[in-house]
């Protein structure tokens, strides 16, 4: 069987989810990976995936992508194709209407999407994501990581929060912010990433005068690091698909809690949910009961991790992809 993914998006450095996905399917099928002339997470592929680039201007209606997609693809001959996000799946779903294949589209986050509604065969990355496609042929798999070893948790002088994600506005980095400044303990808010709010964020911090409690430590390679010497790590966005941040929490984390956005919901229990945006209200009752909140999360990860290793989760991508090239065939055979 050979599954060739196809990407529109050149992406933002880390939080390619697909990419993990790509390498682990790889080690057990075929497979190819589709992406544009420039993509930032090419570096991240392993050598065993077939990377092909397309260089006609990436827009969802130019016929030279057209033209060069479909040649690309016909010569790739791959078994069934698999999109991710929204333009993927639309570009691909035009030219499916010529070239037949059987197609498979991720959708990743709760917002917009109207192709998913349309095609054959879905996958959603949670529930949340699920209950925003119109369409009774939905399966959920999750986002799942390569756990790797970290050092033991480095002691910190001062209560220290990590957050982690690009700086965007969905991401609720202000919350986050002026939440921590209702803190009446010594802390110390790392926030991970980079992104266009970083000027405001910046200002933000300056304005409520938190420079000494509050650091923007830009992209950074030592996560999971990070992630096990922070007492908690917060998630505060508006929305999010299934994050990444939360399934490495539940392998390196000490704490981790999160508003209630679609997957942190369907994972954790209301210990660690933050209701609406009152993350300084739930950061201050986990400081006040920290050991036991620490023994309630390693019980919790104990009993998720597994399901989210990526080595289970391309298995039930193969599984999903056997499964529809079965029926494909049964539907050939009663045709003849």
């Amino acid at each position: 069987m050979k599954v060739m993914h196809f990407i529109s998006s050149r992406g933002m450095g880390r939080g390619e989810v697909y990419v993990d996905l790509v390498n682990t399917l790889s080690k057990s099928i075929e497979t190819v990976l589709l992406v544009p002339k420039g993509a930032l997470y090419k570096d991240r592929v392993e050598d065993n995936v077939e990377v092909i680039e397309y260089y006609a201007y990436n827009r969802r209606n130019n016929p030279l992508l057209f033209l060069e997609l479909w040649w690309k693809i016909k010569s790739i001959k791959p078994d069934i194709v698999h999109t991710h996000f929204g333009k993927a799946s639309q570009i691909f779903n035009v030219l499916n209407k010529v070239l037949k294949l059987p197609h498979v589209a991720t959708k990743h986050n709760p917002r917009k999407g109207k192709i998913f509604n349309v095609l054959p065969h879905v996958i959603a990355v949670s529930n949340g994501v699920k209950e925003s496609i119109k369409n009774d042929n939905v399966n959920i798999i999750y986002n799942g990581v390569q756990p790797i070893e970290v050092g033991e948790k480095r002691k910190n002088n001062i209560f220290t929060l990590v957050a982690i994600g690009r700086l965007d506005k969905i991401k609720g980095f202000d919350i986050l912010i002026r939440e921590c400044a209702k803190l009446d303990f010594p802390y110390h808010l790392q926030i991970v990433g980079e992104g266009e709010e970083r000027k405001s964020l910046e200002n933000l911090i300056h304005l409520l005068r938190l420079e000494e409690k509050i650091t923007l430590l830009g992209f950074r390679k030592d996560i999971p690091q990070l992630m096990k010497d922070a007492d908690i790590v917060v998630m505060s966005s508006h929305s999010e698909g299934f994050s990444l941040v939360m399934v490495e929490a539940l392998f390196y984390a000490n704490i981790f809690i999160s508003t209630k956005v679609s997957g942190a919901v369907e994972i954790l229990n209301e210990k660690f949910l933050i209701e609406g945006f009152h993350i300084s209200e739930k950061v201050r009752e986990i400081h006040q009961n920290y050991d036991r909140r620490v023994k309630y999360f390693r019980e919790l990860g104990e009993i998720n991790r597994n399901k989210f290793l990526l080595t289970h989760i391309a298995k039930e991508h193969i599984a999903y992809y056997q499964n529809i090239l079965f029926q494909l065939e049964g539907e050939r055979q009663c045709e003849n």
